[in-house]
């Protein structure tokens, strides 16, 4: 038979044949050949992953937070490596663990490219959870397994590394003049390998624990403004777009998005005082400015507020996401004034983190939330089981927002009702992501029951 001009066989749809009445001559349409859907093995795993990843965060990085904001047990006794320790463990072992077993999903859909193997899939976040788990430890006991610090940051370096190897090998399908949507997960994997790096460099500078605070500021700043935000606008180009209804910015406005986030990063780590580098405050004030008017370029430029504006009903995310951006404008705007005011940079330990908290809890792991209720349907069963539980841990999580950060923005020393708010904030957290590992460990087990189901019946 003659091919067609896309140059695959032509196939006869018995259907579609039928005789013309004034030339009984066969009339065929020729359809080409459907190509074949390669779903990868064990799909279920990334909500394995969102579960275990959440679980981290519940039992273990929160526990160490509240344990040092009531100062009990060993939060009172050995408060800055317990501090530091619940810092690594919320963002490297649950927002990394989640963020990537995520983004491994991402990256293949988005590039039309073969599902990663089951083996990558699993052993990518694992890496990543245990190398976390076994810093921490190391880092709280280190009179006794401090050496399990080095290989938990060898671990999540290794694993980093792996990710970051992973995405850089994904050929583009188009020029970055015209998508330059792949150049933010490319940076975002870099980032979280630089990341990994400073984590331990920070371990091998410890002493009775405490890793160097600028290094360990340098660590989690890097993550959060590097990694985690440019994969969040790298998934969100495609994904906002598609699920909000939203026009993304073009290539030219994306490019300068990109540009201007990825500077400030690189400013701000060459201006904060790490290691030998001196301290530049001006350069620190332009670096924050720069990433808080990329992170409202993207938002205005996208128009995402405006879909919170223009919501009158449909799907919950359609509302979540962008409630979500409230939190990341608010980080914005505490950035831009400590870029500005008059002794902007001269924050304590608390007024800090209560600024980081904003963007973390206010803004990332709500979105990681409201991302959630989309992917567990679009990748998995179809639909969230427990759907109202997901949404209830979305708003656990936002309420305990106001109360971890706002007490904290104008005291240099917490009081004691500031402990009580720190400590609610902590529990209603703790509630939330509970909610979020139960539900994704119920569709992960769901879709397992599926997959076997169907098995059998074949």
């Amino acid at each position: 038979m003659s091919q067609s001009p896309a140059g695959q066989d032509a196939k006869v749809d018995p259907e579609m044949t039928h005789r013309s009445p004034s030339l009984d001559v066969p009339l065929v349409v020729r359809v080409p050949r459907a190509p074949t859907v390669v779903l990868p093995g064990r799909p279920w795993m990334f909500a394995i992953w969102m579960a275990a990843a959440s679980m981290i965060a519940v039992g273990a990085g929160l526990v160490l937070g509240i344990l040092a904001a009531t100062e009990a047990s060993i939060g009172g006794s050995r408060w800055t490596p317990s501090v530091q320790a619940h810092g690594r463990l919320q963002v490297f072992g649950f927002v990394a663990t989640f963020v990537v077993a995520l983004a491994l999903e991402f990256l293949v859909r988005l590039n039309g490219r073969p599902a990663f193997s089951a083996r990558i899939r699993i052993a990518v976040p694992a890496l990543l959870g245990a190398g976390a788990l076994a810093l921490a430890a190391g880092q709280v006991w280190f009179d006794t397994i401090g050496a399990l610090a080095y290989a938990g940051g060898a671990v999540f370096l290794c694993g980093a590394l792996s990710f970051a190897v992973l995405t850089w090998r994904i050929p583009l399908s188009r020029p970055v003049h015209i998508d330059p949507q792949p150049l933010f997960m490319r940076a975002a994997a870099a980032w979280l390998a630089v990341a990994g790096a400073l984590a331990l460099w920070g371990v091998a500078e410890a002493e009775s624990g405490v890793v160097p605070l600028d290094i360990s500021a340098a660590t989690v700043e890097v993550f959060l403004r590097g990694f985690v935000t440019l994969a969040i606008i790298g998934v969100g180009l495609r994904a906002f777009a598609g699920h909000l209804g939203l026009q993304p910015p073009g290539p030219v406005r994306q490019l300068i998005i990109y540009s201007l986030l990825n500077a400030s990063v690189v400013a701000w780590l060459l201006a904060s005082g790490v290691g030998a580098l001196p301290a530049l405050s001006w350069l620190e004030r332009i670096a924050d400015a720069a990433f808080a008017a990329g992170l409202v370029a993207f938002v205005a430029w996208f128009g995402i507020l405006a879909s919170l504006r223009r919501f009158r009903g449909g799907p919950r995310y359609a509302l979540l996401i962008p409630l979500a951006w409230v939190g990341a404008m608010a980080y914005a705007a505490l950035l831009a004034a400590t870029a500005v005011l008059p002794g902007g940079h001269n924050l304590g330990i608390y007024e800090e983190g209560a600024i980081r908290h904003t963007y973390l809890l206010g803004f990332i792991v709500p979105l990681m939330i409201a991302m959630a209720h989309v992917v567990l349907a679009r990748f998995a069963l179809g639909f969230v089981p427990w759907e109202n539980a997901l949404t209830s841990g979305f708003y656990l999580v936002f309420a305990a927002w106001p109360l971890r950060t706002l007490p904290f923005l104008f005291e240099s020393a917490p009081s004691t009702p500031s402990r009580w708010l720190l400590t609610t904030a902590g529990l209603l957290a703790m509630a939330g992501l509970l909610l979020v590992a139960t539900v994704c460990a119920r569709t992960a087990w769901l879709a397992t029951r599926r997959a076997r189901q169907l098995a059998h019946h074949h």
